[in-house]
């Protein structure tokens, strides 16, 4: 027999999500509301015996019906704020899922204009035909934290299951459907509850629970129809952000060597990056404890998605001297430590050794004078430190530079000299903090240049230290002759 389909336009309309908090009456503090009116997209008529059911991971779902006016009301315990999945289903009204955020003390005012189904006309009436397919509808969240460190624990999955024309079963073909985990890491997850019969509009919603390890779990739903089997895609959800792990706990500084000694309040960024045992970023806002033997740095390090976070080294007293000062190492030096709790209560932590340079200084320029030679040359070694003896920051550019008067007559030959230090006599340092050959102790080498002119030529040889940071800049100069 033929079927003939009135195609009919189908667009769910919601109606403008109201926020109203009452002064004479509603929920109190520690309390929100959930209300309002469900009426007919088409007609605008109040719509009664209209199923809802409230889906909340801390509290589990609540069910109700609407009174004859379109009516209804939920009302739940929130400490501050509540996630709320409120999933709407009548017979001949395509079925609505909205989620919200629950506020205590609030009442959410959500009002439901639902579209009536497509009708099919002809051959025996309306309905839907059996269970073919099975249909994800998603997760909410899609990814869940590792049981017990403070974040997500549980998804919210939702299936439809519907017909060969593709339209969500009603109650009269109602299935059962199954969940079960293809895969996982085996860490304790689970799924509840583990069948769920489809409502009115074909739906059905379960919870997915993680363990304690990290890990992808692939979830399938299956239903027995008609004595055949129907199975949906396999759905993945992602267990993640574990306990911080020592082995994936890392401690840095945005400068190693801090130009700050005798200055107050410069900033030095120090940085944490937390990973849980499966090198994954452990749950966001994991708190991270800073303390410093020097200074004043900023308590806490709350991570972000990525386990990452940030805090401001300040300088100030005490200085890194004496009992303050990093033992074994002397003035100048001290430590930072950041610490956190891992599994079981296990302190996770490490430190990271700075160094507080001063004002920069060149000392040591050995030997004091020289006379070179035709042909021979002379080295010459020096000190570029601050007045501890310790490496300036990084930046500070170190230059020597040797420099021969004119001579009286433009046509009289000159004496000629060679310098050999670094990079055409600069050499720039690196973030580095103790002392030793290339960053405090340095040598170079002036040459004569000519073998033809054996005539006596004064020459200044001159070291210079230029800073960006706040070492500052020093200079000094020796003199001698070549020939």
């Amino acid at each position: 027999m033929t079927r003939k389909f009135i195609a009919t336009s189908l667009i769910l309309l919601l109606s403008v999500v109201l926020w109203s908090c009452s002064e004479d009456q509603g929920p109190t503090q520690g309390e929100g509301q959930i209300s309002g009116v469900v009426t007919d997209a088409a007609t605008g008529n109040a719509l009664a015996d209209v199923t809802i059911q409230a889906i909340s991971v801390s509290q589990g779902n609540r069910n109700t019906v609407t009174d004859a006016g379109g009516n209804y009301s939920f009302l739940f315990t929130v400490d501050s704020t509540l996630d709320v999945d409120v999933s709407l289903t009548k017979s001949g009204y395509r079925d609505t899922t909205i989620g919200i955020t629950l506020l205590a003390g609030q009442e959410f005012s959500l009002s439901v204009q639902m579209t009536p189904r497509s009708v099919i006309v002809g051959g025996g009436g309306g309905g839907t035909g059996l269970a073919q397919t099975i249909a994800f509808l998603g997760s909410n969240p899609t990814e869940v934290s590792v049981y017990g460190v403070g974040g997500l624990e549980t998804s919210i999955l939702g299936f439809e299951v519907r017909d060969s024309l593709g339209l969500p079963i009603d109650a009269q073909h109602a299935v059962t459907l199954t969940f079960s985990s293809v895969s996982g890491p085996n860490g304790g997850e689970y799924i509840s509850p583990p069948a769920v019969t489809t409502n009115s509009g074909g739906q059905a919603f379960t919870t997915f629970n993680s363990g304690i390890r990290s890990g992808v779990v692939q979830i399938v739903a299956t239903a027995s129809v008609a004595g055949r089997t129907i199975i949906s895609s396999p759905v993945r959800v992602i267990i993640n952000a574990g306990f911080p792990d020592q082995a994936h706990f890392t401690v840095a500084a945005n400068r190693f060597n801090f130009p700050a000694l005798g200055i107050m309040g410069r900033r030095d960024a120090m940085s944490v990056l937390v990973g849980d045992v499966y090198s994954n970023p452990v749950v966001q806002n994991t708190a991270v404890y800073m303390r410093s033997s020097a200074g004043v740095i900023q308590a806490s390090i709350f991570t972000n998605a990525d386990g990452e976070g940030a805090v401001d080294l300040i300088s100030g007293n005490p200085a890194p001297f004496g009992i303050y000062a990093a033992p074994g190492y002397g003035n100048g030096y001290h430590y930072v430590v950041a610490r956190t709790i891992g599994q079981g209560g296990v302190p996770v932590q490490d430190s990271i050794l700075i160094l507080w340079s001063g004002a920069s200084q060149i000392s040591n320029l050995t030997p004091g004078t020289f006379a070179i030679s035709n042909g021979s040359f002379q080295d010459f070694t020096f000190t570029v430190s601050d007045y501890l003896g310790h490496p300036l920051s990084a930046g500070s550019i170190i230059r020597v530079v040797a420099t021969v008067p004119p001579p009286p007559d433009p046509f009289s030959p000159v004496n000629q000299v060679q310098l050999s230090f670094g990079v055409e006599g600069v050499i720039a340092l690196e973030d580095v903090i103790f002392p030793g050959p290339g960053t405090t102790d340095f040598t170079c080498r002036l040459s004569d240049g000519t073998i033809t002119v054996d005539t006596v030529t004064a020459v200044t040889l001159s070291v210079v230290v230029e800073s960006p940071s706040q070492n500052g800049g020093a200079y000094t100069t020796i003199s001698g002759t070549v020939r």
